[in-house]
């Protein structure tokens, strides 16, 4: 991914997104927000114990870097599920300035302007979707409960039903997580993904403790061609949370006391 920044805000985006100008796309970093301790400073959470008057600001902030009004925000109400959920003008501001009507949300689809489809993480992958055709737009969150429900097929699905998607004409864009030389999971974590016949052994590596080193990215690259994706429409950040903790949270390298990142992206 393509570091970029706007004072001393600094964010990521695929470079292959950017050649598209019907949108704007980002995801966000540590850095040039006003949280302290732990959260410091972009900390983008907003269910994390920060103050409220900080993450706020720090939206302002990211917003402000990337070209994006802060009031047209949507924030997905996360619970590692596969729900999506098409957004239009009336949910602008929900989950920032206006309660949620919704929850169990983990990924957001819409084709109108103007609204910034927003997720929020901190090793979990956020995956980015595009239709430069029918301009049309997306974004998940995906743990690895989402990966494992195949979050990726049902934005796809959704997208291809709401607004006429071609999987083949879509460019997708796999965030900055945790890496599999990071992400250590247990046994019954590893089952959940041996049925998946479209998946090969390198996703995982096997260790002496019955343990497994898990590839979340890998997985949902697997998961986004099945789905018909063209391979060479895919962009991986290949950044991990946890190697890079300097400037990505990482709830696993700060053992739960951390901020959040977010991505966003919209049609302008």
């Amino acid at each position: 991914m393509k570091e970029n920044y706007n004072n001393e805000v600094m964010y990521y985006t695929f470079p292959d997104f950017e050649k598209y100008d019907f949108m704007t796309h980002a995801f966000s970093s540590r850095e040039g927000g006003v949280s302290e301790g732990y959260f410091s400073s972009m900390n983008l959470g907003i269910k994390t114990d920060d103050k409220r008057e900080n993450i706020l600001e720090n939206y302002r902030l990211f917003t402000e870097a990337v070209g994006i009004d802060v009031k047209n925000v949507v924030i997905g109400n996360l619970n590692h599920g596969n729900n999506v959920r098409k957004v239009d003008e009336e949910d602008r501001g929900k989950g920032l300035f206006k309660p949620f009507d919704y929850e169990d949300i983990d990924a957001l689809i819409t084709d109108k302007p103007n609204i910034a489809l927003t997720i929020t993480c901190a090793d979990c992958v956020p995956v980015f979707f595009a239709d430069p055709v029918k301009k049309a737009v997306g974004i998940a969150h995906s743990g690895w409960k989402g990966t494992a429900l195949e979050i990726s097929a049902k934005v796809i699905e959704a997208m291809a039903k709401e607004y006429g998607c071609n999987p083949a004409d879509m460019v997708v864009g796999i965030g900055p997580s945790i890496g599999m030389c990071c992400y250590e999971v247990s046994r019954d974590v590893y089952e959940e993904f041996i049925e998946f016949d479209y998946l090969d052994d390198a996703l995982y590596f096997e260790k002496d403790n019955d343990k497994f080193d898990l590839d979340l990215s890998r997985i949902i690259f697997g998961t986004l061609a099945y789905s018909g994706i063209l391979p060479e429409n895919i962009s991986i950040s290949g950044l991990c949370t946890s190697c890079n903790n300097d400037v990505l949270f990482s709830h696993r390298a700060q053992k739960g006391k951390r901020g959040t990142m977010a991505g966003m992206i919209m049609i302008k």
